[in-house]
């Protein structure tokens, strides 16, 4: 095919856009830009263009919501049961195995991927890290070494895959223009190679550092509320012990009919997600008037609020990423330009394929580290738009899995950028553990890395 002016303006801003991902700069004023330029290319009139750049945002915005909403009523309702002291009963089980520091290590990062299933991370990192972190300590397991056990299992087993809440998984088949639960199951068995290669090799590191302690007490400052937020826990964890026996067993038995009529209905993407976030927001309104009483109104509110400026700030810049990317996507490009309107990755993908014989290695490096540039802002979740339309312009033409490609891109979007060797990333685990992101970073690098020369050759067979 004849590529036009419009299709060279576009790889020329998707270029400038890794550059300053890779730079280290955030990237919505080069998307803003670029959106702008190449509307006006593709339009002819500026109006039109500048039209184009809103009608972008409204886009991306609409095909986001739905993630958006569900991790911010998470987060919402993950605060209420931490201040109300639901969680610490949750937790209380666990806490009393971690006996040792080899066992809090595996025991503490298994609870932070399932949590992070549930919570997503960086919530996961606050609850789980306030309540086990101490603990785990006393067995003897090093603050250095908690906070891998927090990056490795909760970005690099949880995030990766997001099989609950479906946030990355979304995005990049939304980009791909696929279904959602076709890449969530191709993400796993790439998430399950690298957890076999990795985890026990960054475990090697804390054999180590015990084999160093030799048994003696570990000096740590556990991680400390403002002293609002701790007066506030106090009161409401002292109130209703009652309701609270009672809570625990009705929000688990909530979740656990979820998951069974998500298997039975055979529910899944945005009808699982709904069943998830509608069950959340029954849990809510249950605490909220159990818990707190009369003042059950004002908690739900402030907990939704809060919940929707974790959601925003968290989204506000991808959404602003995804409209260039969308821009480019023949799906969504009718959406903003109008019928007619190209796919330009898409075609830009073919006419590489037939300009040069690809085949599954080439293309399957070229997404892992297309994937893994993006994830140096530190984010994981603005690169997705980006792979998961690399994979629909790579894999149509060239008759290899749309799915798998996208897969492999967001994991390494995400295992980057996400949270296990990118240190400006790894700060939410550096700061409950008290340690060095730079340190961290550094233990986490050749476990990764090992495991991603794995998630490659895997997928590569995928393909």
């Amino acid at each position: 095919m004849e590529l036009t002016f419009a299709h060279w303006v576009y790889a020329f801003f998707i270029v400038v856009v890794l550059v300053t991902m890779a730079m280290r700069k955030e990237t919505p004023i080069v998307c803003i830009v670029a959106s702008l330029v190449l509307a006006w290319v593709v339009t002819g009139s500026f109006v039109k263009a500048v039209q184009a750049v809103f009608n972008s945002l409204t886009v991306a915005f609409t095909e986001l919501l739905g993630i958006i909403a569900i991790i911010s009523i998470i987060v919402a309702m993950a605060k209420m049961l931490e201040e109300i002291g639901i969680a610490e009963m949750m937790f209380r089980p666990v806490q009393k195995m971690l006996v040792s520091p080899a066992v809090a290590f595996w025991v503490m990062g298994v609870v932070i991927m399932l949590v992070a299933w549930v919570l997503w991370p960086s919530p996961a990192i606050a609850l789980v890290g306030a309540l086990l972190l101490p603990a785990a300590i006393k067995a003897g397991l090093s603050p250095i070494n908690a906070a891998m056990a927090i990056s490795m299992f909760g970005y690099g087993c949880a995030l990766t895959t997001d099989f609950i809440i479906q946030g990355a998984p979304g995005i990049t088949a939304k980009a791909a223009g696929i279904t959602v639960d076709t890449v969530m199951w191709k993400s796993f068995p790439l998430m399950l190679i690298w957890a076999v290669i990795a985890l026990p090799l960054s475990f090697r590191s804390v054999r180590r550092d015990i084999r160093a302690n030799g048994g003696r007490p570990i000096e740590w400052a556990p991680f400390e509320l403002s002293a609002e937020a701790a007066k506030e826990r106090e009161k409401w964890q002292s109130a209703n012990p009652g309701f609270k026996k009672i809570a625990l067993p009705v929000i688990a038995a909530l979740f656990a009919l979820d998951v069974v009529g998500m298997l039975v209905l055979k529910l899944r993407g945005g009808d699982a997600t709904a069943l998830l976030g509608g069950t959340v927001g029954i849990v809510m309104v249950f605490v909220a008037i159990g818990g707190y009483g009369k003042e059950g109104f004002e908690k739900l509110t402030e907990h939704i609020r809060a919940g929707f400026q974790f959601g925003i700030k968290i989204f506000a810049p991808v959404l602003i990423i995804a409209a260039f990317f969308f821009m480019g996507s023949p799906g969504t490009a009718k959406a903003i330009f109008g019928d007619g309107a190209k796919g330009l990755l898409f075609d830009l993908g073919q006419a590489l394929a037939n300009a040069v014989p690809l085949s599954a290695v080439p293309i399957a490096i070229i997404q892992a580290v297309v994937g893994g540039i993006t994830g140096l802002d530190g984010s994981g979740f603005s690169g997705l738009p980006l792979v998961g339309t690399l994979a629909q312009a790579l894999g149509g033409p060239t008759q290899l899995d749309v799915a798998t490609l996208g897969a492999l891109g967001q994991f390494f979007a995400v295992a980057v950028g996400g949270g296990t060797i990118i240190p400006w990333a790894l700060i939410p685990a550096a700061a409950i553990t008290g340690s060095d992101p730079i340190e961290i970073a550094r233990r986490n690098l050749w476990p990764a890395m090992a495991g991603f020369v794995g998630v490659i050759i895997v997928a590569i067979f995928m393909l």
